[in-house]
């Protein structure tokens, strides 16, 4: 068994939502399940599950990131929308590219993570490395308070590899200082920083 991050998560009210808007939440998160697949080079098999549930596997050094990512993928289909998720580190093995039939200690922990969820938060990784238990409550406040506009640039700019701001400014229509201030206002530099760090750390292991 190799191990993973599993990410299960749910959309937070949701019954709220019409069919079309939570289908458009999903959209996103299906864009960003295969935004992180290239990262790490192996599929996320994304499924979702109960209507408004989900989950997704994550190479573990990129876990920080790939949460914040998602986070901002649901935040670009609504003012208002946001999902939650509980992480799960351990072992995983998968049977085809449906989590629903995949095992493992990393799946255990993730369900019992989003079970145990503090009421104010949205992230939870009671399992996982200090680094990385530190770092997501105040990541966790952060995007809560992210714009649409925010988020786009967030989701764009927090990726690896992300694209020189000129080319973003493009795709949004919006001038290169506009984008500056979206990365400046979304604490985007500083949560980039804290990627790095993590990673560097699990990649050393």
């Amino acid at each position: 068994m190799e191990t993973w991050a599993i990410f299960t998560g749910d959309i937070v009210k949701s019954t709220a939502m019409t069919r079309a808007e939570l289908d458009a939440v999903f959209a996103r998160l299906e864009e960003a399940a295969d935004a992180v697949a290239t990262w790490q080079s192996q599929p996320t098999r994304m499924t979702r599950f109960r209507g408004d549930g989900w989950q997704m596997a994550v190479a573990p050094q990129f876990t920080f990131r790939a949460a914040l990512v998602l986070r901002a993928a649901v935040r670009r289909s609504g003012k208002t929308a946001d999902t939650r998720f509980g992480i799960g580190l351990g072992d995983a093995h998968f049977a085809g590219d449906d989590l629903s039939r995949a095992d493992g200690s990393a799946l255990v922990r993730s369900g019992h993570a989003l079970d145990a969820m503090p009421r104010a938060r949205r992230m939870n990784a009671p399992d996982a490395a200090l680094g990385l238990r530190a770092a997501l409550p105040l990541a966790d406040r952060i995007a809560g308070r992210w714009t649409m506009r925010q988020a786009d640039v967030a989701y764009y700019m927090l990726a690896p590899e992300p694209p020189v701001q000129a080319s973003l400014a493009q795709q949004f229509d919006l001038t290169q200082q506009s984008v500056q201030g979206h990365v400046d206002a979304a604490g985007i530099d500083e949560l980039r920083e804290v990627c790095d760090i993590l990673e560097e750390r699990m990649t050393a292991h």
